[in-house]
C-alpha cells in the first residue's frame, strides 16, 4: 500500500493545485464552515467566540476555508493559515486579494505560511483554535498530524478535522471506479484508501490517543454543484494521477468508459438523487 510522504504530497498539491480550484474547492466550503462553526467562530452568543484570541488553519487549499474564517473572526483574533504547497499560498494570497511577495494583511491580523502539518513551526500552546479541511486523511501519518494540533493548542483549546466520509454514501468519488469495473477496466490502485479514515469511532478514538479530553464526532453530506454528466466527467477525470491511468487504457474502451459514466449520473440526476460525497468530522477540546 503507498501511503505519500510529505514531499511527495507537497509536489502533488502544486502541480494539482489550480485544477482542484478549478473544480473542488466549491466542495469544501460549506464543510469549512461546518468547522469554524463547532470552533465557535461564528457564534454570536455564549464564551465560544468571545474567548477565541488565536486561530491556526492547516491546509488552506485555494482559500475558501480562509474567507470564511476572516468574515467571521474577530478583527482581533490573530488568525494564521497554512499550506504543505507553496501553490496553495499562493492561491489563498489570489482570493484574499494579496500581493504574491506580501504574507499578511495587518488590519486583519492575519498571516499565511507554507507549512508541514506533522512538523509545526509553532510553539506549544501557541493557539485556542484550530482547523483542517479535508486534510488528515491525506498526510503520511494521521496520528502524528493530531498530536502536533493537540501540542500547539493551549488547554481548553478546540481542534476541527475533516474527513472523507463513508464511500457507500460517497458517489462522487465512486462512481468513476463503478463504471470501470463495468466495462472491463482495472483500477487496482496501490494507493492507501481517502476513505481509510471514515469511522468516526476510529477517528474519535485516535484523537482521544492524542491526548485530547473530549471529542464530538459526527458525519454530514455535502451535495456537489455538478448538473450534469457531461460536467461531471470533466471535473472527476481530471486528476493527474487519473489523466496518467487514461493515458495507459485503449482509447475506444475510455471513450466507452466516459460515455457511460455521463449516462449513469444523468440518469441519478434525473431521479433526483444528489451527486455528492459524505464527510466525517470531529470536534476536539484539549
Amino acid at each position: 500500500m503507498k501511503v505519500f510522504t510529505s514531499e511527495e504530497l507537497e509536489q502533488k498539491w502544486d502541480g494539482f493545485s489550480k485544477v482542484f480550484q478549478q473544480y473542488n474547492e466549491c466542495s469544501t466550503a460549506p464543510v469549512a464552515f461546518l468547522l469554524i462553526t463547532g470552533l465557535g467562530i461564528t457564534s454570536q452568543f455564549g464564551s465560544a467566540q468571545n474567548s477565541c484570541k488565536s486561530i491556526l488553519e492547516v491546509a488552506c487549499g485555494p482559500g475558501a476555508g480562509t474567507k470564511l474564517c476572516l468574515n467571521y473572526k474577530k478583527d482581533s483574533s490573530k488568525f494564521i493559515s497554512t499550506d504543505i504547497s507553496n501553490e496553495m499560498v499562493q492561491l489563498t494570497k489570489q482570493s484574499l486579494g494579496m500581493t504574491s511577495d506580501s504574507n499578511e494583511i495587518p488590519e486583519k491580523n492575519f498571516k499565511i505560511q507554507q507549512c508541514n502539518a506533522e512538523k509545526l513551526p509553532f510553539e506549544d500552546s501557541s493557539f485556542d483554535r484550530y482547523f483542517s479541511n479535508y486534510c488528515l486523511h491525506l498526510v503520511e501519518s494521521p496520528e502524528t498530524m493530531l498530536k502536533e494540533a493537540y501540542r500547539v493548542l493551549e488547554k481548553g483549546g478546540i481542534a476541527a478535522f475533516s474527513v472523507w466520509g463513508r464511500p457507500e454514501n460517497s458517489n462522487q468519488f465512486t462512481i468513476v471506479k463503478k463504471i470501470a469495473e463495468q466495462v472491463g477496466i482495472e483500477m487496482n490502485s496501490q494507493e492507501r484508501s481517502s476513505f481509510h479514515l471514515n469511522d468516526t469511532n476510529k477517528l474519535r478514538q485516535m484523537a482521544l490517543d492524542a491526548g485530547f479530553s473530549r471529542v464530538l464526532a459526527g458525519h454530514s453530506f455535502v451535495n456537489s454543484p455538478i448538473q450534469n454528466g457531461e460536467e461531471y466527467s470533466e471535473v472527476f477525470l481530471s486528476p493527474p494521477s487519473l489523466q496518467k491511468f487514461i493515458q495507459t487504457i485503449d482509447k475506444e474502451k475510455y471513450l466507452e468508459w466516459k460515455s457511460k459514466i455521463v449516462n449513469h449520473v444523468d440518469e441519478l440526476l434525473n431521479k433526483g438523487e444528489f451527486i455528492g460525497s459524505e464527510v466525517s468530522y470531529i470536534i476536539c477540546t484539549k
